[in-house]
């Protein structure tokens, strides 16, 4: 093939993982309408907009987590404790006992952002609402997807190039690939997968 083969040079490791694809959004089927809607998130919130439908949805992506530090005055001892009473964690001081000696003391009640990390992709569902993705199919009976548009685009020009090649600035060995099912970059189905995401663009 000479000059003419098709050569491409991959994204970096986690370029489309989902905690990063999230941000600028997926490509979801709207749950009422079956229209192609989409779910961004931001570091407190998830959001669902349809824009064919005006459905839309939000969940919060952060916990918090409510804790207390002290030395008590009659052990001497350090100590943190978990606040787990809802009245509690809303008062910005309140009283808790030593857990060593259970001495009743008053101690400043810390709020701590605690990022809700999710699974990946299951059955061709995103973790965060469990609404099907928009670029899915069946390919030999395994599911092919992908996250957004971008993410489909990329599986289409990496799994029909001929030479593929690592990132100039890559700092690990590890790419983008290394995250693809082997069944996708089987030489023996690479032809058909692509054109099933083909099909995908014309949706």
């Amino acid at each position: 093939m000479g000059n003419n083969q098709k050569r491409v040079i991959d994204k970096p490791y986690s370029t489309y993982a989902l905690n990063r694809a999230v941000i600028s959004g997926l490509c979801v089927k709207c749950p009422k309408c079956s229209q192609s809607s989409i779910v961004r998130a931001d570091i407190t919130n998830i959001y669902f907009s349809c824009t064919n439908c005006g459905y839309s949805k939000i969940e919060i992506r952060t916990n918090f987590r409510y804790q207390l530090e002290n030395q008590c005055k009659q052990c001497g001892r350090y100590y943190r404790v978990s606040i787990s009473n809802h009245n509690k964690q809303n008062l910005s001081v309140c009283n808790v006992a030593c857990p060593f000696c259970n001495y009743v003391m008053q101690g400043k009640v810390q709020k701590t952002p605690s990022f809700i990390y999710t699974n990946d992709i299951k059955n061709g569902c995103e973790p965060f609402f469990g609404l099907e993705l928009w670029f899915l199919a069946n390919f030999k009976g395994k599911t092919v997807w992908a996250l957004n548009h971008d993410h489909l685009v990329y599986l289409i020009e990496y799994l029909s190039a001929d030479l593929r090649e690592k990132p100039f600035d890559a700092n690990t060995m590890r790419t983008e690939a290394d995250r693809l099912p082997y069944f996708m970059k089987s030489a023996k189905n690479r032809e058909g997968i692509v054109k099933c995401l083909k099909k995908m663009l014309e949706k």
